[in-house]
């Protein structure tokens, strides 16, 4: 449940009432693509936990990757946040839409390989069944 909590974690900190006047433009539509993938994720391993019969190696391959990509999504918004409030990083006191295209290409990247491995399980489990079928039928 790392994975959960790591997405968790991130889409609070996203959501902090206080720093969401650091938002603006193209830096709040960049986050609410990352708010948007977090959830995607959170959907992702709510529905994986419920289900039988999944492949517990891959649910494990699917959840390392969404928690990675989490956390360094997490450090790289909290860092930026801290820099802004510091004065380290500070253009018009507020975070730039630049500043977090890493995060959105990496949580990106990672959607991609998550949808993979999900169509990948359920071809597996459809090539499952219809060899099962067959049987049934031999």
């Amino acid at each position: 449940m790392a994975a959960y909590s790591a997405v968790i974690s991130l889409l609070r900190t996203i959501d902090q009432r206080n720093i969401l006047e650091l938002f603006h433009g193209h830096t709040a539509e960049t986050v609410d693509s990352i708010r948007a993938t977090a959830e995607y994720f959170q959907g992702v391993l709510e529905n994986t936990s419920n289900k039988s019969g999944v492949d517990l190696g891959k649910i494990k391959s699917v959840e390392e990757k969404i928690r990675v990509a989490a956390n360094y999504a997490e450090d790289v918004v909290e860092l930026k946040i801290s820099q802004i409030i510091k004065g380290i990083s500070w253009t018009f006191r507020i975070l730039q839409h630049e500043d977090l295209l890493p995060v959105v290409e990496k949580m990106d990247a990672t959607k991609k390989q998550v949808v993979v491995e999900i169509l990948a399980h359920d071809v597996d489990k459809v090539l499952e069944l219809s060899v099962l079928e067959r049987k049934k039928r031999s």
